[in-house]
């Protein structure tokens, strides 16, 4: 009978920790979209592409509302003529020529990928957001 009271105990105190870490938590965003001109762009244009990728930084707004500036992301670009997964590295604050050559070239169809993207809350704490995937019209 001890043992169960004992488990009873530890039960109560683990769902209790694990509520009060759970309440703490900040919601993350879950999708973001191309944030440029002061509007989100849903319909994404091969020339809009090009200008949000001039953007430093680039930034989104996300489904929380918020609009974030990218500060770190991992750059890939997916083409459907020739099926190919082209991968760019990483972006700081910006994407690197080669990125941008690509997606100058690039056609309808096509999408750029961002990965582990972070940016910087009002705090000066590094977040992280959702995978971006933006498809070109």
């Amino acid at each position: 009978m001890k043992c169960i009271t004992n488990l009873f105990a530890i039960s109560v105190f683990v769902l209790a920790f694990s509520y009060g870490s759970i309440a703490q938590t900040a919601k993350t965003p879950g999708s973001c979209k191309m944030y440029m001109d002061e509007k989100v762009v849903l319909e994404i244009t091969l020339e809009d592409a090009v200008k949000w990728c001039d953007l430093e930084p680039p930034t989104v707004q996300c489904d929380d509302g918020k609009i974030y500036k990218l500060e770190t992301f991992h750059i890939n670009y997916l083409t459907l003529k020739p099926f190919l997964n082209r991968e760019f590295g990483i972006g700081e604050g910006g994407f690197p020529i080669r990125a941008k050559e690509a997606i100058k070239a690039g056609q309808s169809g096509d999408t750029i990928i961002l990965k582990e993207v972070t940016y910087t809350d009002a705090s000066g704490n590094k977040n992280t957001l959702p995978i971006i995937s933006l498809k070109i019209k």
